[in-house]
């Protein structure tokens, strides 16, 4: 099967006539026939049934109609893409991240201070082993999660494989957040003991993924009780606010957090730091979207 075969049948069945279809494609008759009788002979399969009325599509061939109708779209798209010069081509970007505001800040940042007349920029919240896999896979440029000593030899062993290198923005404890409602935001530093009474905040992550990937695990004399596992930075706040929940990660309240009414609070026995950082393919030369995000990381990932 070929775009061609699939296009010349997409056109004989919006004529509805061999002949046209001929004629505004600047073929001959014979040679649309014989493309169409060799793909109905190599899928098995009848297309078009034949009359002295005109032609119709039969089942299977509405079938493959609009599956090949969907495929020429994405062709045209790609040709369309590149066969622009560069100067017309959108400036793209992708980044992947676990769920942490100060990197939406960042991204945020990004677009705000593009340039850019075209651009296609896009992020991904997500946990860390599909971060590590969509830039092994170029789906993104960029990757941020972090490092402490309960994942460190994971996360090293998987950046080996995936030829990234992590690149260091900061050093962090780790604290709780909360909404600046809950009744615990009176109090300058937490035990587990206070937390215990409130739903933990965790991000889904997938069945096959090692659960020291939760910055949770990295806290090896406590394990919530009550536990809501949510996808994404919005039911996290619905969470903080409506149920008293809070939130076990790295120390960065970020602009976003401040404004939505986050705040963060010590928790008496987590001591041991966690490392902040961006992931790249090892030797790759950054684009220029992606150096300015990388800057903007640098500013919205201090503490304010």
């Amino acid at each position: 099967m070929t775009l061609l075969q699939l296009r010349y049948i997409s056109e004989v069945a919006k004529q509805g006539s061999f002949c046209k279809a001929a004629q505004n494609l600047y073929v001959s008759q014979p040679g649309i026939s014989k493309m169409v009788a060799a793909l109905e002979k190599e899928l098995g399969i009848t297309i078009f049934v034949r009359s002295a009325s005109g032609i119709t599509l039969t089942a299977e061939g509405k079938r493959l109609l609009d599956a090949g109708n969907r495929l020429l779209r994405d062709a045209d798209h790609i040709a369309d893409q590149f066969s622009r010069t560069a100067l017309d081509r959108p400036e793209s970007f992708c980044v992947s991240s676990l769920h942490y505001s100060f990197v939406v800040d960042a991204f945020t940042e990004l677009v705000r201070r593009s340039k850019s007349s075209s651009q296609h920029y896009k992020i991904h919240i997500c946990q860390s082993p599909d971060v590590l896999q969509h830039v092994a896979n170029l789906e993104s440029e960029i990757g941020v999660l972090s490092a402490g000593d309960h994942n460190q030899d994971y996360l090293t062993r998987a950046l080996e494989r995936s030829g990234l290198e992590f690149h260091q923005l900061i050093r962090s404890n780790i604290c709780a957040f909360l909404h600046e409602s809950h009744p615990l935001a009176e109090k300058a530093i937490l035990t587990f003991s206070d937390l215990a009474p409130y739903p933990c905040i965790m991000y889904e992550l997938d069945m096959d993924s090692p659960s020291i990937l939760h910055e949770e695990f990295s806290i090896s004399a406590f394990y919530p009780k009550r536990v809501v596992e949510i996808t994404g930075l919005y039911q996290s706040l619905e969470v903080m606010v409506r149920c008293q929940g809070y939130d076990l990660g790295n120390g960065i309240i970020s602009v976003s957090n401040k404004r939505q009414g986050v705040v963060k609070r010590r928790v008496e026995g987590l001591d041991a730091p966690v490392s902040i950082g961006w992931v790249s393919r090892r030797g790759q030369a950054l684009s220029a979207p992606a150096l300015e995000f990388v800057k903007a990381l640098e500013m919205y990932c201090r503490d304010i």
